[in-house]
C-alpha cells in the first residue's frame, strides 16, 4: 500500500482523539448531563483511555498495511477489550477494598 493511501487512513484513527476535547468541553459547559455534576467530567477519562489505545492499534495496523476494515475492527474490539479489562480490575479491587 503505497504511503498516500496511508496518509488517508490517518484522519480516521485520528478521529476518537480529535472527538475528546469538544465531548470534554460539552460535559464542562453542562450541553451533555449525565446528572453527575461536576463529575461527569471524569467520565473524559475511560474515554481518553479507549481513544488512545484505538490510536496505537491502529497505526500499527496500518503500518502492516492491513484493510481499512480489518484494522479499524480490530483496533475498536482491542480498545474495547483493554477498556472492559480495566473496568474489571477497578470493580475487583474496590470489592476487595484494595482501593
Amino acid at each position: 500500500m503505497p504511503i498516500k493511501k496511508r496518509a488517508l487512513q490517518a484522519p480516521i484513527d485520528l478521529t476518537p482523539l480529535l472527538l475528546s476535547p469538544l465531548i470534554l468541553f460539552a460535559l464542562a459547559e453542562g450541553w451533555v448531563d449525565f446528572g453527575g455534576a461536576e463529575k461527569d467530567v471524569l467520565l473524559i477519562v475511560p474515554y481518553l483511555i479507549w481513544a488512545l489505545t484505538f490510536f496505537v492499534c491502529a497505526n500499527i495496523l496500518i503500518l502492516k498495511r492491513w484493510l481499512l476494515i480489518r484494522w479499524i475492527k480490530c483496533s475498536f474490539a482491542i480498545a474495547t477489550s483493554l477498556l472492559l479489562a480495566l473496568a474489571a480490575v477497578v470493580y475487583i479491587t474496590s470489592r476487595l477494598g484494595v482501593l
